[in-house]
């Protein structure tokens, strides 16, 4: 096993990483019971109290299953990617920062009229129809479902024919190698929600569990609605992080 290495960080949040660290190079695999705090604190070379406060951070994330009298174990539904959400970057992009494979599964693009919440999202008159390219898929990492993705673009700017039966990349990355797009703001909503009938199906979730729906406005640099999107990710999978500047003063 990899030892710690310390660095300027809270000795538990090091811990913390270390863990996650272990699980993204396959030292421990999910459903896996870890070594006793003993054990584990003794290799880690830190104090049990440090290696309790992590395990007790990670289980309220969700990656690890602590069973009274039995054990730790690493959950069977880890995050794998985190992301700050100051700068917009593709789930491709991330995953191949991360080295994941995604799997696009599931997936339905055509050309349709725009409904009257997607007019309004899109910033478009609702009383003067448009057609809209529909992008709706579901990724999976290793056979499992772990987010849905839905991109309305106006044909104007993306349509059918420019989007392939294998499409693997994002709506995103289709604009950032268009220089006359110019995408250059994207504003983002991000709430906790209940699965609902359609979601759970899609995902492979029971109904009434968690998800993470974040929807999104990509800008062009005449502040026109490029995409209108809407994201669900299983928690578990996914962390999210937000870095926030103290006002002076």
């Amino acid at each position: 096993m990899r030892q710690l290495k310390t660095n300027k960080m809270p000795l538990s949040l090091q811990v913390q990483q270390h863990i996650l660290d272990l699980i993204k190079d396959d030292t421990f695999s999910p459903g896996e019971r870890l070594p006793s705090e003993a054990e584990f604190s003794v290799s880690l070379g830190v104090s049990r109290p440090t290696l309790r406060e992590a395990f007790k951070s990670l289980e309220q994330e969700g990656v690890l299953l602590r069973k009274h009298g039995v054990g730790t174990f690493i959950s069977s539904h880890t995050p794998f990617m985190e992301s700050g959400l100051e700068v917009l970057e593709s789930l491709e992009r991330q995953a191949k920062r991360f080295g994941i494979k995604l799997e696009v599964i599931d997936q339905t693009v055509l050309e349709r009229p725009a409904t009257s919440e997607e007019l309004d999202r899109l910033g478009l008159p609702i009383d003067k129809p448009i057609d809209i390219l529909s992008v709706d898929r579901v990724i999976a990492v290793k056979g499992r479902s772990v987010a849905h993705l839905k991109d309305v673009v106006p044909l104007t700017y993306l349509c059918k024919k420019d989007i392939d039966d294998h499409f693997s990349s994002s709506v995103l990355d289709i604009f950032l190698k268009r220089d006359t797009l110019s995408p250059t703001i994207s504003r983002a909503e991000i709430e906790a929600v209940k699965a609902e009938t359609n979601e759970a199906s899609r995902l492979g979730i029971s109904e009434g569990e968690a998800l993470l729906k974040l929807t999104g406005q990509l800008y062009n640099h005449n502040k026109e609605v490029v995409d209108y999107s809407v994201s669900y990710f299983v928690p578990g999978f996914f962390k999210f992080h937000l870095m926030r500047k103290i006002p002076k003063g």
